[in-house]
């Protein structure tokens, strides 16, 4: 199910506009066509009648100012319209992670997989003094890495964001595209002294084991980091990249 938004715009000087919807698309999708009217003698106003009932999806909850701002958005702006009892919330507040031994996160990562339709509130990676001042348990990894790799996360967006009237030093939209799997989300470490440090592979198909990196440490203090990036992916996030520059005349840099 499907629930989109279209607006079709009529011209008319001094006229009232109101808002309302309208059910008269192909039912199996249940889409809904949003048309502003030129009516005179009516009032500016937003009117939605009955509760529409909103397409399943996954709702995970967060912490701080933004899940704040997030719930007065639902409360005021969504709820009074639209029926959203086809959501699945999830609580990944720290507090609740603990609570449940992080079960909570494998339950949103599999409602994820599920429905296909996810909104994510931004969540907290508890330092070591976060676990002490809120009494967690232990420290938790971070939730965004569990969603990729439970979602195959081909890549994470992240653009800037363009206001009317708001000089940004640059005219252009500037897009950026990480890797959305492996790196350092998933990365092993550990603080070292001198001596030889191997990475070494062990081929699954029990062909012969060999050395990837072999670096000798003369320092007296290392920190050693080692994480992967998986390649079955990479042509699908290149083709998103490029496509994105090509589409909005930007100039890609790798």
């Amino acid at each position: 199910m499907t629930l989109r938004l279209v607006a079709s715009r009529l011209s008319a000087n001094s006229a009232s506009k109101r808002f309302f919807l309208d059910r008269t698309l192909t039912a199996s999708i249940s889409p809904y066509r949003c048309y502003v009217s030129t009516e005179t003698k009516i009032d500016d106003s937003v009117s939605l009648g009955e509760n529409i009932k909103a397409p399943p999806m996954v709702y995970i909850s967060g912490e701080e100012m933004t899940h704040y701002a997030s719930q007065l958005i639902v409360e005021q702006w969504i709820k009074p319209y639209f029926d959203t009892s086809a959501w699945e919330i999830y609580d990944l507040s720290c507090k609740n992670r603990d609570a449940t031994n992080d079960k909570v996160l494998h339950d949103a990562v599999e409602a994820g997989k599920r429905i296909g339709s996810i909104f994510k509130e931004p969540t907290i990676t508890p330092s070591a003094l976060q676990v002490k001042e809120m009494g967690l348990s232990k420290a938790y990894g971070s939730p965004n890495g569990a969603m990729r790799r439970g979602w195959n996360g081909i890549t994470i967006s992240r653009d800037t964001i363009h206001i009317e009237g708001m000089e940004l030093g640059y005219k252009k939209p500037v897009f950026f595209e990480r890797h959305a799997v492996g790196g350092e989300y998933g990365a092993g470490w550990a603080k070292v002294g001198k001596g030889t440090l191997l990475t070494t592979y062990l081929p699954q198909d029990g062909s012969p084991p060999f050395v990837v990196d072999k670096r000798d440490l003369t320092d007296d203090n290392n920190v050693v980091v080692v994480y992967h990036n998986p390649y079955d992916n990479v042509k699908e996030l290149a083709h998103f990249f490029f496509k994105r520059c090509l589409d909005q005349k930007i100039t890609p840099y790798v």
